[in-house]
């Protein structure tokens, strides 16, 4: 069987859940088979046990002998703007560039991780994006020792910023991504995006959104820019609506699902919004 036609297996990892998708190739893809495994007691960002949980999952037969795109949740993820300089000539001074703009926003946190930069046209900023080099080793050998090939490795918030891309404006407006724990917001701007925000959320992360919309109304000069695109689990949407009266009041615009045939990512984005 040629490798365009093998199936491919969608996989979520975050501290608290493994989500999968596998995907039936061909001219018309077709969702498997899908699974959500969640873990109680969660007390730091630690990947053992959802890569432990990965691996067994990769053993059935029912996950085996596909190629894998996989998503990592913000918990493990680090974001950094990087302004356009007409004097950096070359990819290694663009990466050197990089590291040194997170070095800047998390010190010696950061060192030795594993660093990408976006593409983008000239005259319009980057982003960088650092995951711990463990991780992305460890995530690896898992796959590998399945029969597996890693086709993809993203972070959640640039994952997700593809889904729904065609969704949002091209500037003026945060984009946010939320899951349990975490909180990444890119606002988006005419030369792509001029800020990153990520943060530890729990109970209270209704009053994260509404201080990116505080942000927004500020940075905006007219009644229809600084919006809030929000990618966030399904149940959530009704408790942030209910926190504030009604969906008007919310002033929030949760993205819905698309019709159509969805890729893999897009149906593992799918799942995972409807399993938290």
């Amino acid at each position: 069987m040629s490798p365009l036609w093998r199936d491919e297996l969608g996989v979520y990892l975050s501290p608290h859940r493994v989500c999968l998708v596998r995907m039936q190739r061909g001219l018309r893809p077709r969702l498997q088979a899908e699974h959500q495994r969640r873990f109680e007691d969660v007390r730091d960002d630690s990947w053992s046990q959802p890569l432990e949980a990965l691996g067994k999952l990769l053993a059935e037969e029912s996950w085996r002998g596909a190629r894998l795109r996989v998503v990592l949740a913000d918990h493990w993820v680090r974001y950094a703007i990087v302004p356009w300089s007409a004097a950096l000539s070359s990819p290694e001074e663009r990466l050197a560039h990089a590291r040194q703009l997170l070095a800047s926003v998390y010190g010696d946190a950061v060192a030795g991780w594993d660093v990408r930069i976006s593409e983008a046209a000239p005259n319009t900023t980057r982003v960088a994006c650092a995951v711990p080099g463990e991780l992305i080793a460890a995530v690896a050998q898992v796959c590998a020792a399945r029969g597996g090939l890693l086709l993809s490795l993203q972070s959640q918030l640039v994952a997700s910023y593809e889904t729904w891309r065609h969704s949002l404006p091209r500037a003026n407006a945060w984009f946010v991504s939320i899951e349990q724990g975490s909180l990444a917001a890119a606002r988006l701007a005419r030369s792509g995006w001029d800020r990153v925000h990520v943060v530890r959320i729990g109970a209270d992360w209704t009053r994260e959104l509404k201080r990116l919309q505080i942000f927004g109304r500020l940075a905006s000069s007219a009644p229809g820019e600084g919006q809030v695109y929000v990618d966030a689990p399904c149940a959530w949407r009704e408790i942030a609506v209910g926190a504030a009266g009604s969906a008007g009041a919310s002033g929030l615009q949760w993205l819905e699902e698309s019709t159509g045939t969805p890729t893999t990512l897009q149906r593992l984005g799918m799942t995972r919004r409807i399993a938290a």
